[in-house]
């Protein structure tokens, strides 16, 4: 899972936790208001049963009645509600938020309407029934409201503030993906003083290096390259002086053959550091074949003596035609040099080019003869190696396998190509 990911989970779960934090909060808050607000009417309830009760039997007038209880609900903050439509309205639509019975034979509720409260005082025989409207404005939980948003811009703040900080992280991931492409010219430097920044500088260094002991390779390479061209040229020369035609030729086959080794040490070089661009095309298997076999420092009788083709059916593949010849004749040659009988079988069939030989089997795993300068007995030096890295290049498959005696190299093609820029590799 990626790291953004997973701080976006934390982000998540933590908004959870605050708003359920902030919610069960809020909850208590409105339960202790609502037990507030029930203490209150239950108390003006009581009062108002008590007080109907004494002065009914005291004090028949209806008017006294009604100025002392409504001097009562003014210091309560209450007020009568007198219209009867209103009341109708009220307990017909209203939220009713709780009712009990008072004193046995009264009852009230407390009822919700249009974001107001009211007290509804009645007797069992219907007898008294008073409305009264709570003048108390209900508020929001504002402290509450104000807390989650506060809690929530400070998650958003340290969201912003993580995701900006990992912000160099991305670009490296992409300056290091852009270095397995091949660009070992990116510099990674930066001038952060946290974990990234150091991780950055360091890899810039190491790129720095690397890229030294590659120019310092290619250097060399091509140094020695350009010395061997000197006295192939040199030989040549003198050889356009000798009086035997025979040994003349002779000598000529051999330092083309020096020629196309250079060619080939040319090639090895630019594959190996990464600046060789591919020259895909649609080509007969056997027309690689036998470019293989020119690169081979063998002549015509050599050839007919030490390797046999077979060809069962045409085979045709998109590939670069330079690369895949120089990686079969690799294989070819270690076929050779490292069979039984030196001899090498070529087989051509309709989906595959196979390279065989009578030969022992691989003590170790093939894996490890794939490594450069394989130190074992019988091991294959770079052409194994060389080969591997062309099989990668072309998006072909080199399978190995021992049947009959026979050691078996087959290239085929890949099922799954990878996601790899094949213009410059």
């Amino acid at each position: 899972m990626k790291i953004y990911n997973k701080i976006r989970i934390i982000f998540v779960v933590a908004i959870l936790f605050v708003t359920a934090f902030f919610g069960a909060f809020t909850y208590i808050q409105q339960q202790q208001h609502l037990k507030q607000i029930r203490m209150r009417y239950i108390q003006t309830s009581l009062y108002i049963s008590r007080y109907l009760r004494l002065h009914q039997r005291k004090i028949p007038s209806k008017n006294l009645l009604d100025k002392n209880l409504r001097a009562f609900l003014k210091e309560s903050d209450f007020s009568l509600v007198k219209k009867r439509e209103l009341i109708t309205n009220i307990l017909k639509h209203g939220h009713t938020l709780q009712q009990r019975k008072i004193l046995r034979k009264n009852r009230i509720k407390i009822i919700r309407y249009h974001r107001r409260l009211y007290l509804f005082f009645g007797n069992k025989n219907r007898s008294t029934a008073i409305m009264l409207k709570d003048n108390t404005a209900i508020s929001l939980p504002w402290i509450s409201i104000f807390g989650y948003f506060g809690a929530l811009t400070l998650l958003g703040g340290l969201y912003l503030w993580l995701i900006q900080s990992l912000r160099p992280l991305r670009m490296l991931r992409y300056q290091i993906e852009q270095i397995g492409s091949g660009d070992l010219s990116i510099s990674t430097k930066s001038d952060a003083n946290d974990e990234i920044g150091a991780v950055a500088n360091t890899l810039d260094g190491t790129l720095r290096k690397l890229e030294s002991m590659i120019h310092s390779r290619q250097l060399f390479l091509r140094s020695i390259m350009h010395e061997l061209k000197t006295p192939i040229a040199k030989g040549r020369l003198l050889n356009e002086f000798l009086q035997n035609s025979h040994q003349k030729k002779d000598y000529d086959a051999i330092f083309e053959r020096l020629e196309l080794l250079i060619e080939e040490f040319a090639k090895i070089e630019q594959m190996l550091s990464s600046n060789y661009t591919l020259k895909l095309a649609d080509y007969h298997a056997i027309d690689i074949i036998e470019q293989s076999l020119e690169l081979m420092m063998l002549n015509e009788d050599e050839i007919k003596q030490k390797i046999i083709i077979h060809r069962d059916k045409e085979y045709k593949l998109n590939t670069d035609f330079d690369l895949l010849s120089l990686a079969i004749k690799n294989l070819i040659d270690n076929a050779i040099k490292y069979s039984d009988d030196h001899k090498a079988i070529v087989t051509i069939n309709d989906n595959a080019i196979a390279i065989s030989n009578r030969s022992k089997r691989f003590t170790d795993n093939i894996e490890e003869y794939t490594k450069p300068f394989h130190d074992q007995k019988h091991g294959l030096g770079l052409g194994l190696y060389i080969v591997w890295q062309i099989m990668d290049m072309l998006f072909l498959d080199l399978e190995y396998k021992y049947e009959d005696k026979h050691s078996i190299f087959k290239i085929t093609k890949c099922a799954k190509y990878h996601n790899i820029n094949t213009d410059i590799i």
